[in-house]
């Protein structure tokens, strides 16, 4: 494992066309001002921070300097200046979450820790790191306390919430879902091996640890190419609302199989393999 050096990699060169869009759609909705700075106002990013950080360790360069050291990894490959602290918690699933606007911090859970190999790790901390780069965080972290959000924001509007919120409820759903094929793409790029992505979505879609050595990572490509995906009829995208998962493993390997196969990610990877000149 010994991924390229990328120079001046910007945002545009692997944002999903899908995610500027929801995004562009997420920052006009109605509403969406007023939770921000209620947002600010009441602490609320501390108040998720205490939440993770009081019961996750914190990594230390001295206990764990092959995660600094992927971490490092992924924030010089996608330029990104700040290099965020690492916690680890408890659970039994492979999950990462980024948190803090200004100072982020990386949350992996144990079960990354355990299960995953290097290349694994560092597509899934490129992936945070992807999200810090994109200015994801905040948006995030509102969709983690929206209900609470807008109950607070009740007392305001006199009841009117619920009409403001279910619309912006929306908006934030669709936009989380398509940020994360971003995501991905820059976990790609960090890590730069689709066959170690391939073989982390079969573990993402549930392949029990005892068939890892022995299933054929092409099953997973033909499920993906055979994927139909989601039309955008307004029934199919309400569906999606209500019973949306955000780690919809075959559907965001199918949309990063799709970007290789396209020539993008081959694109960006000459591009800004070679230093800039002005």
């Amino acid at each position: 494992m010994n991924p390229h050096q990328l120079y001046g990699i910007e945002v545009s060169d692997f944002q999903h066309h899908k995610e500027a869009s929801s995004m562009t759609t997420l920052k006009n909705t109605k509403g969406l001002e007023r939770v921000v700075k209620m947002f600010y106002d009441m602490g609320i990013e501390n108040i998720i921070k205490l939440q993770y950080t009081g019961s996750s360790l914190k990594l230390s360069t001295k206990s764990f300097p092959d995660l600094f050291q992927l971490t490092e990894t992924a924030c010089e490959i996608l330029n990104v200046k700040i290099i965020p602290e690492l916690y680890v918690q408890r659970s039994e699933q492979f999950t990462a979450t980024t948190l803090g606007v200004e100072r982020p911090v990386i949350v992996l859970s144990s079960e990354c820790l355990d299960k995953l190999s290097k290349p694994e790790l560092l597509f899934m901390i490129g992936r945070e790191v992807a999200q810090i780069k994109c200015q994801h965080i905040l948006y995030q972290e509102i969709g983690f306390i929206f209900p609470e959000l807008m109950d607070a924001l009740s007392a305001i509007t006199l009841g009117l919430s619920g009409v403001l919120s279910s619309g912006l409820k929306y908006a934030l759903f669709q936009w989380a879902q398509m940020a994360e094929y971003t995501a991905d793409r820059g976990g790609l790029l960090v890590c730069q091996d689709l066959f170690v992505t391939k073989q982390l979505f079969t573990k993402l879609a549930g392949l029990p640890e005892k068939y890892w050595a022995s299933f054929e990572v092409e099953e997973l490509e033909n499920q993906a190419r055979a994927f139909e995906g989601f039309t955008e009829k307004t029934f199919d995208k309400f569906v999606r609302f209500l019973y949306g998962n955000n780690l919809w493993a075959i559907a965001r390997a199918q949309e990063i199989i799709h970007w290789v196969e396209a020539g993008d990610y081959n694109r960006v990877m000459v591009k800004r393999s070679q230093i800039q000149t002005p």
